[in-house]
């Protein structure tokens, strides 16, 4: 045998002992790229369900408008958001509304008020 073929045998078996010992590193890293986004999607759903920031039947305010979250789950969160009208009388209606789904991962980039019950501010500064 020689030399060149002695070579490309080496190289061949330490490339399918490399495969063999490491190959399942580097398909578990093309399968956490290829569904990167869902993993996100996943983990921020998670987050929301961890913490206690967003339940369902809460009362907020989601860009200006007021509105209820009515649902909750892994992927998106269901909101009730309002349009509130003055009437002539000088009071404030609910004139209609619209019902919109949001990615949790989107949650974070949103501005999501929640308002505080009522309270009596001269008590607290007695």
């Amino acid at each position: 045998m020689n030399e060149a073929a002695e070579i490309e045998q080496a190289i061949q078996s330490s490339t399918s002992i490399l495969i063999g010992e490491y190959g399942w590193m580097f398909l578990a890293g093309l399968v956490v790229l290829f569904f990167k986004t869902s993993i996100e999607s996943l983990l921020s759903g998670l987050m929301v369900f961890v913490g206690n920031d967003y339940n369902n039947d809460d009362i907020i305010i989601l860009d200006g408008r007021p509105g209820r979250i009515v649902r909750v789950n892994l992927w998106k969160t269901t909101f009730f958001l309002y349009n509130v009208k003055a009437n002539k009388e000088g009071g404030k209606h609910i004139e209609s509304g619209t019902k919109v789904d949001i990615q949790n991962s989107e949650l974070k980039n949103l501005r999501i008020e929640k308002p505080l019950a009522n309270f009596d501010l001269d008590a607290l500064l007695d």
